[in-house]
């Protein structure tokens, strides 16, 4: 008997150590995916801020869900998650509005919505146009770098630029190549505390070679300002370029801290933590800032994209492996889509009915791949309690969330095969054009393409179908 307690109380200690353990890590894990402090502030953001940043964040959410067919509103979703530090709903926002929408309407909102782009640094970029000889490129890359260096256009202008005086002033072109670097020279000297300007000036010279006197710029800046993150890059990559790894680490670190939008720090730390040290999870918050900013950023091995997909599935799995049927409550909640994706799927493998109300609120959640493995946790639910679910049905199907609608009407034709058709029937002539295309393309094309009912329902509601968000995704996806 006595034997028979001391089992159970060190059964109940390593229980609780493997809690306490599993909450560390997750805090440790989270706490990673932090966007990094707003250049100028010490310590981040305020508390004025983070009001702010949630107010858009509700805005944005409110806007995605009235235009579910508008890719605007999924990226200024995306946009908004990342500001309130949600990197990882940004990441799956953004990635699904990919799969959604043509490649071009992706693009321009991006390039929008995401980047900033446009404005009086655009109408000035126009001027590039039909411009044919580099030297005369080199004035208008100049007064946009000067006028607008923190625009997009203007960060395109001082890459054009490194990449011109990074040439031989000996060669044909050696024009353009001095030219270029008396620019950038003078962009940094009216302008010294700008990183962006002292970068494009340094790395031309580290590009050509000309390690010395790229080290002489950065250092002479630091000496100047030792928070100067344009020198902070170009010493990162003079330590790179000389093998020394944590020196390099130390330095780009530094630069990416002070200025989010140097981009190059973040891709070489990303490299330097997944393929020279192998820990995927630390190079996961520069992977998401790359993608961020560039959905098609590829490190030469694999896009992006696919990256954070990987890691972001070892991840989850690993830290859910063992979470009990118990605990799965607060997992739903938690900041992080890919950790709520995993805890419906624990959902499912369990099977357990209390969760069922749990489950029906993310059906309306941000993420796609929350709401899509919620569905398949509910529809593994019912196929065990038919019932309970079902129970459910009329509010869901009668939500006034247009995500919820498409969803349980996706899982009632899953579960309740012919007796969901007069309801699809009905959502086929719902006023919200959303709600008509995807029951149309998720459910009528999906479960009922053979049906000579589901025909003729087809028919006719492409023939009634006149909206053109509706009529948009219906040629993406067309019936098969």
């Amino acid at each position: 008997m006595k034997d028979s307690r001391r089992t159970n109380l060190l059964i109940v200690i390593s229980l609780l150590m493997i809690a306490v353990a599993f909450a560390a890590y997750s805090t440790i894990v989270m706490s990673w995916f932090k966007p990094p402090p707003r250049p100028g502030s010490v310590l981040g953001s305020t508390a004025a801020s983070r009001a702010e940043d949630e107010e858009r964040l509700s805005s944005a959410r409110k806007n995605f869900r009235a235009h579910l067919l508008d890719t605007s509103s999924h990226l200024r979703l995306s946009d908004a998650l990342w500001r309130a530090g949600r990197p990882v709903d940004a990441f799956y926002v953004m990635y699904a509005a990919r799969q959604l929408f043509s490649e071009d309407s992706f693009r321009r909102a991006h390039t929008e919505v995401v980047l900033g782009a446009g404005g009086p640094a655009d109408s000035m970029r126009r001027r590039l146009e039909g411009l044919r000889d580099a030297s005369l490129t080199i004035p208008v890359h100049a007064e946009i770098a000067r006028e607008y260096p923190d625009t997009p256009e203007g960060r395109e202008s001082l890459d054009a630029l490194s990449r011109l005086a990074a040439g031989d002033e000996n060669a044909q072109g050696g024009e353009s190549v001095r030219l270029a670097r008396t620019a950038l020279e003078e962009l940094h000297h009216d302008d010294p505390k700008h990183p962006g300007k002292l970068a494009a000036l340094g790395m031309a010279f580290f590009a050509r070679g000309d390690f010395a006197l790229a080290h002489a710029v950065a250092a002479e800046a630091l000496a100047k300002n030792p928070n100067q993150a344009g020198a902070a890059q170009i010493m990162g990559a003079l330590a790179l370029q000389q093998k020394d790894v944590d020196g390099a680490m130390s330095w780009l670190a530094a630069s990416w801290n002070r200025n989010p939008d140097d981009l190059y720090s973040a891709s070489k730390l990303a490299q330097i933590y997944d393929k020279r040290r192998a820990d995927a999870e630390s190079a996961l918050p520069f992977y998401l800032a790359l993608y961020r900013q560039n959905p098609d950023f590829s490190d030469g091995s694999e896009p992006v994209e696919r990256r954070i997909r990987e890691t972001l599935d070892a991840r989850r799995e690993s830290l859910l492996q063992h979470a009990p049927v118990e605990g799965l409550g607060a997992r739903f909640a938690l900041d992080d889509a890919s950790l709520r994706a995993e805890a419906c799927l624990r959902a499912a493998s369990f099977k357990d009915p209390r969760w069922i109300d749990r489950l029906g609120e993310l059906l309306d959640d941000d993420a796609e791949i929350v709401r899509r493995n919620a569905d398949f946790a509910l529809f593994e639910i019912g196929k065990k309690e038919p019932d309970a679910v079902r129970s459910h049905r009329e509010a869901w199907l009668g939500s006034d969330k247009p995500l919820v609608r498409i969803r349980a009407l996706n899982l009632f034709a899953d579960l309740d095969g012919k007796n969901t058709l007069p309801l699809l029937s009905t959502a086929l002539r719902n006023p919200n054009p959303a709600i008509r295309a995807f029951a149309k393309v998720m459910v009528l094309d999906h479960y009922f393409a053979k049906l000579p009912e589901a025909a003729k329902l087809r028919a006719l509601y492409l023939a009634e179908e006149r909206d053109p968000g509706a009529l948009s995704l219906l040629a993406r996806f067309p019936a098969r």
